[in-house]
């Protein structure tokens, strides 16, 4: 029984020993090289910036309605099945100022000018996009 209970003493502590564990200078190399790659990806992807636009392709329940030069600023009342809805096309961006739909997300999408980028007010089925 004493035998026992001096062997489970010495067990214990080698599975303690083994948990515990220390950063190598491998492990803080590459932690370090992780770091730098995801620094320079980061870099890349805000320095390379997308096309911009040069339309605005507007539609209503899949129904061209219109398309209109970013490069001329207008208002345009959009009907839809809730009612109209006003588009702005201002500094070479778009955006969806006033919108009958109940959520408003449509106008919370914020303005867009690059190629594909989309507004779309799905209760009042209009789709915005840039090409």
């Amino acid at each position: 029984m004493v035998f026992f209970l001096i062997n489970y003493k010495q067990e214990s502590k080698i599975k303690v020993a083994k948990t515990q564990r220390s950063i190598k200078r491998g492990d803080l190399i590459f932690i370090v090289f992780c770091a730098a790659l995801i620094g320079a990806f980061f870099i890349l992807y805000k320095t390379v910036s997308p096309v911009s636009g040069k339309e605005v392709i507007i539609e209503v329940e899949n129904k061209a309605f219109g398309s209109y030069p970013l490069s001329e600023n207008r208002v345009i009342e959009v009907n839809g099945i809730l009612g109209i809805s006003t588009v702005v096309i201002k500094d070479g961006e778009v955006y969806m100022e006033e919108s009958p739909c109940p959520n408003k997300v449509c106008i919370h999408m914020g303005k867009i000018s690059d190629v594909n980028d989309t507004i779309v007010c799905i209760p009042n089925r209009i789709y915005i996009t840039v090409k």
